[in-house]
């Protein structure tokens, strides 16, 4: 070594296996794993969680076992669409925490900066709703036809929904679908969390109640119409049709949204 020549230092070796790890895009289970763990990130999602199912079986047992018409199969499924709307509100309240929230606190960035895709953002998140969809439309399948026979039965009526299960699982996960999807929908246009619920908890209840007043004209715009239809309590195929047509495109226009919204 030449005297008063100083060595360079050493540079590690670019492409080391710590470089090849931080390149790689992190697996998708790892993004469904996040996802749901931001479900249950704080202790008041957790107690909501914990007490969805109680708030749930006592809606079920308010709107079945005090029901006194239940001749036929229509009455008997009936109570299930009202059960599946408002029994089901602390779930779907979590649910827009989790989509509304992250924008709302900026709690999305480091999401975003470990992988910048936001349809593999949207991916994940869709398939932590889709684990809520199939979660709530079992519990809700298993538990509800045996309160609504207890019913049933206590009025001297036949059971009519035993024989026909495909059905009544049919009309719940699609019920439970909508509504889940009208939730999605509200807290990707309202990235707030204060505000979406506000909109959920207050405009889909009137949009119910004033679907009971005149099903045909709110029919057209009510989110629960397909599954009215499917359970044979709908209005007609136009109401159907033009409810889905409005909600899926709603649905369009918000992920049309999220794909152009600031992170920062």
């Amino acid at each position: 070594m030449i005297p008063g020549h100083v060595a360079p230092p050493v540079v590690a070796p670019a492409g080391g296996p710590w470089a090849a790890r931080a390149a790689e895009r992190s697996p998708f289970w790892r993004l469904v794993a996040v996802e749901l763990r931001k479900l249950v990130g704080t202790r008041s999602d957790k107690l909501v969680l914990v007490f969805a199912p109680v708030f749930l079986i006592g809606l079920m047992v308010l709107f079945t076992l005090p029901q006194t018409n239940l001749a036929s199969a229509g009455k008997q499924i009936g109570p299930l669409l009202i059960v599946v709307q408002l029994g089901l509100l602390l779930v779907f309240a979590t649910v827009i925490k989790l989509v509304a929230g992250e924008w709302q606190y900026k709690s999305v960035q480091p999401t975003l900066l470990v992988q910048p895709s936001r349809v593999r953002y949207f991916l994940a998140q869709g398939t932590v709703l889709a684990i809520v969809w199939l979660a709530c439309s079992l519990f809700t399948f298993v538990l509800y036809p045996l309160l609504i026979r207890t019913a049933a039965n206590g009025n001297s009526h036949n059971y009519l929904l035993g024989m026909r299960l495909g059905w009544v699982l049919g009309v719940a996960m699609l019920a439970t679908a909508l509504v889940l999807l009208t939730a999605l929908i509200v807290s990707l246009l309202v990235p707030n969390t204060g505000g979406a619920l506000t909109v959920f908890f207050i405009v889909v209840p009137i949009l119910m109640l004033a679907r009971m007043a005149l099903p045909e004209v709110f029919g057209l715009i009510y989110p629960l119409e397909a599954a009215w239809h499917l359970a044979g309590l709908g209005t007609g195929w136009v109401q159907t049709a033009c409810s889905l047509a409005l909600w899926l495109a709603l649905l369009a226009f918000s992920l049309f949204r999220l794909q152009r919204r600031d992170a920062g």
